[in-house]
This record gives C-alpha cells, sequence and structure tokens, in this order.
C-alpha cells in the first residue's frame, strides 16, 4: 500500500480465524452505500472499534507514536490483511494501545495484540509481520515484531539506539543520530539483524543535542534523510550516497514524488527555519528547476505529468531552463497587513499547491475560501469555484481523483472539477469524530491477490471504522 497517506485494555495475544485461502478467494462486487451517487465504490465490509473488542476505542496509524494521540488514523495492508492500531484517548495520551490484525477478504478481527509505548511502525510488511520500534529517548531501543496471519509477537534489543525507522520493498531502514562521537547513520537490514545489509554514514551538521530531528523515507524507489539542516539522498539497494544539500547549501523538508524527483527546501544554515528558495532534484543529484522564491509547493499528492513543466514556486518550470515557462503569483496566500511574525512568515511560505495530478495542479486558498486548478502546460486555470470541506488526493484513476477528508469521499474530474462519485462519510459511522483527527485513504497491494477486482480495492481508515471500498 502507498502511503503516505497519503492507521485496550491489555489483550491475551489470540490467534482467530487464520485465512490460509484468502490469496485466492473469489470477491463480489461491493454493495451499494446509503446516498452514494455517480459511480463510486461499493461498501466491502466495515469494522468498528467495537467489533475489534475495545468498545470507545477509535483507530489510529500504526506508523505514529502509541503513547500520544497523532490524530491520523490509520491502517498497513498487504492483500491478506489489514493491520490497524486501537486503544483509548485519555486527554492527548493513546491508552491501551493494541495492534490489530484483520482480513481484507471479509474483515473479520484475526488477532489483537498489546502495542503500549511503540515509537512507530513500518508502512509495509517484512516477510509477513509488522516491524515496529520502542525506545528514541534513551541510550537503547527495542525491535517489535507481529505475525500478520497469527498475531504472534517478539521482542529483541536493537543494537543501537532507534530515531525512526521504515520498511520497504521486504526490508528495514533505521537510522542512529548523531551521538558520542559517531555520524549520522542509516542502516538496511532485517528485523533480526538491523545492519544485515549495509549501514552508511552522513556528514550531518545537526546538533547532538536536538539528536531526535531527523526524519527518513523510503517511497517511490529514492531514501532520503533530512536532519533539519542537510537532505541527504541515498541509493535503496547499495545504501551509496546519491546526493546531498547540506553546508553552506542547507536544506530541509526532501519530499519525493512518484517519479523519484525530490521537492527540497533550500534554508538559512544560520537559521534553518527561514527559507531562501526551493529545487526539485533528480535521482542522480541533478538539479531539474530551482528558484529563490520563499514559495513552496509541497503538495501530498505529487505525480506528475513527464511532459509538463515542474511546479516550483510561483511557476512551472522546464528542465534545465532558469526562466519559469509561465509565472502567477496568486500561487500563494496574500499576506494581510495585520498578520505579522510566526503566522506571516507561513502565509507568505506555503503555496497552494496540495495536489500534482498529470498536467493539472489542485489549490486550495482557506483565506478566500476557494479551490481551484490550473494546467501546467499553460499556467491557465480551468475551474474554481468555493471550497468545500477540507481534502486531500489518495487516488488518481485517469482524470479522475480521490478526494477524502474528514468530511469528504468523492471523486472529481481534475479537468472541470466536476463531481465523478460522492459518498456521505455518515453512512459509514456518523458521530463526526474525524472533525477532529485525520483519515487515511489508499488502495490495497496487490501482490498477494489474483483477482480483477483487486485494483480498485480501496481502504479508508476513520477513527471510528475502517472500510473497504470495492468496485461495483
Amino acid at each position: 500500500m502507498t502511503r503516505r497517506l497519503q492507521i485496550s485494555a491489555a489483550a491475551v495475544l489470540v490467534a482467530v480465524l487464520v485465512c490460509a485461502s484468502c490469496a485466492t478467494e473469489e470477491r463480489t462486487p461491493g454493495a451499494p452505500i446509503d446516498g452514494a451517487t455517480g459511480s463510486a465504490p461499493g461498501l466491502g465490509w466495515t469494522l468498528t472499534p467495537s467489533d475489534a473488542g475495545i468498545e470507545g476505542g477509535q483507530f489510529r496509524d500504526p506508523v505514529q507514536d502509541s503513547d500520544t494521540d497523532s490524530m491520523h488514523s490509520g491502517s498497513i495492508s498487504d492483500g491478506s490483511t489489514v493491520v490497524t492500531l486501537l486503544g483509548r484517548l485519555d486527554g492527548r495520551e493513546f491508552v491501551d494501545a493494541t495492534l490489530v490484525g484483520a482480513s481484507i477478504a471479509d474483515g473479520s478481527v484475526r488477532w489483537r495484540t498489546p502495542a503500549d509505548d511503540i515509537v512507530g511502525c513500518g508502512e509495509e510488511f517484512v516477510d509477513g509481520q509488522v516491524v515496529c520500534y520502542r525506545g528514541n529517548t534513551g541510550t537503547t531501543s527495542e525491535i517489535l515484531t507481529v505475525d500478520t496471519e497469527s498475531g504472534e509477537s517478539s521482542t529483541r534489543d536493537a543494537a543501537f539506539p532507534i530515531t525512526s525507522l521504515t520498511t520497504a520493498d521486504g526490508h528495514v531502514y533505521t537510522s542512529r543520530a548523531v551521538r558520542e562521537g559517531a555520524r549520522v547513520a542509516v542502516f538496511r537490514g532485517t528485523a533480526d539483524a538491523l545492519d544485515a545489509d549495509w549501514s552508511v554514514q552522513f556528514d550531518s551538521t545537526a546538533s547532538p543535542d536536538a539528536p531526535f530531528a531527523s526524519t527518513m523515507h523510503t517511497e517511490n524507489g529514492i531514501g532520503l534523510f533530512d536532519d533539519g539542516r542537510g537532505v541527504f539522498a541515498f541509493d535503496l539497494d547499495t545504501g551509496d550516497n546519491l546526493w546531498s544539500r547540506t553546508v553552506p547549501d542547507c536544506a530541509r523538508s526532501g519530499v519525493a514524488s512518484r517519479d523519484g524527483a525530490v521537492r527540497v527546501a533550500r534554508a538559512d544554515c544560520s537559521d534553518p527555519t527561514t527559507i531562501v528558495g526551493s529545487e526539485i532534484i533528480d535521482t542522480d543529484g541533478t538539479v531539474l528547476a530551482a528558484t529563490d522564491s520563499v514559495t513552496l509547493q509541497q503538495p501530498t499528492f505529487d505525480s506528475p505529468a513527464e511532459s509538463s513543466p515542474l511546479l516550483l514556486g510561483t511557476g512551472g518550470y522546464r528542465p534545465s531552463n532558469p526562466d519559469p515557462v509561465w509565472t502567477d503569483e496568486s500561487l500563494v496566500w496574500a499576506v494581510p497587513s495585520d498578520i505579522t511574525g510566526p503566522a506571516a512568515a507561513f502565509l507568505s511560505t506555503n503555496g497552494l499547491a496540495y495536489a500534482v495530478t498529470g498536467s493539472v495542479a489542485l489549490l486550495r486558498n482557506t483565506d478566500t475560501a476557494t479551490e481551484s486548478a490550473i494546467d501546467l502546460d499553460t499556467g491557465t486555470t480551468l475551474w474554481s469555484r468555493e471550497s468545500g470541506a477540507f481534502a486531500e488526493v489518495g487516488a488518481l484513476d485517469g482524470d479522475v481523483a480521490t478526494l477524502f477528508g474528514p468530511e469528504v469521499l468523492r471523486g472529481i474530474d481534475v479537468r472541470t472539477g466536476s463531481t465523478v462519485w460522492d459518498i456521505p462519510v455518515a453512512a459509514l459511522d456518523d458521530e463526526g469524530i474525524d472533525r477532529q483527527s485525520w483519515p487515511m485513504f489508499d488502495r490495497v497491494d496487490s501482490d498477494s491477490i489474483d483477482t480483477d477486482s483487486i485494483d480498485t480495492d480501496s481502504i479508508y481508515t476513520r477513527a471510528l471504522s475502517i472500510s473497504l471500498l470495492r468496485a461495483r
């Protein structure tokens, strides 16, 4: 499953309903959902916290901390099992945290296992296991693995204090911070031997006094390590440093698009919070486009067309051409004269694009309460209207983008803005709690299932429900 996405009282480990035939089970079309319009997908099943044995609980993203409420619901899945985090809220604390595994085929709960004190879990299963870790504030860390079929768990000490962990393509990636003279290092291996494949060190300039500000990503075929002052790109197979942006060209916030190119925010080395420009870097380190504009376009869904100009700052750029093909100053919020300080800096540096889909950029301006789309080939506005409830893009099928948010689940034609289908989220759970939290929408990985319908199976995870959506 791609993200992103953009998901108890101490439970006894129980192995139930282990589904050995899930990989070949024939799937029926989704059932119509009350109030749905157009070509909306149907409902395969819905799982609630009470179904999973936790009355009054809420679903959260296992990739996030299990102690503090992340306010992000979510899940991890393959073609057979979906795993989510379930617990109860006590103020900002998330208590009685439990990992829950359910069958993709019918939503039945297979197992529950305690998950207290988890700092985070990898975004993909590795060898049929969820891989998580505990401990990032001391000198030791632990690795926790849970078998996705049986729920059987295992804990072992890590060889070093972990600052971040992720999983991709059957491997476990971890990082170690600057500590006791050791340089920042990234490792690839297994849950049992974190450095089994390789380990690499980076010339980080981050302060040892702030060792836990780093982040690591492995999406879209490239590894990225951000220490808050510099961005280091590495090859996922070998660990080789592909390129870096650090002193005297400090950078932060490296994000890879679906073609592997990376958006980087250039920063003032003396003050990493001050933005001085941005650039888009190819996987080999080639700068495809750069601008001194302090406007950052950071779409959460970034799937550009190869033939279209690249959206950067307030314009569209062709590779290796320093001059924009077109510019549009309305791509950034206008800062009212009565707003100063950090709020003004935020408005002046954050662009309006929340998604790039082919040759179209989707924009949202909360100041004017409008949403719109621009043609990246020409810079012209394709459509504009009053904005509805806040949403992000979770999938793209041709010109139809799936929008999801606390109150939104619909498909729109990105070139016209017209609604292709719509599902009222109250039909899935009607308490409206997601207005204070964030759901997740993602496609189910089809690797382990041989059916024609799997490509349109999706998981929509909210605080009070997990739903499998399937083409009708």
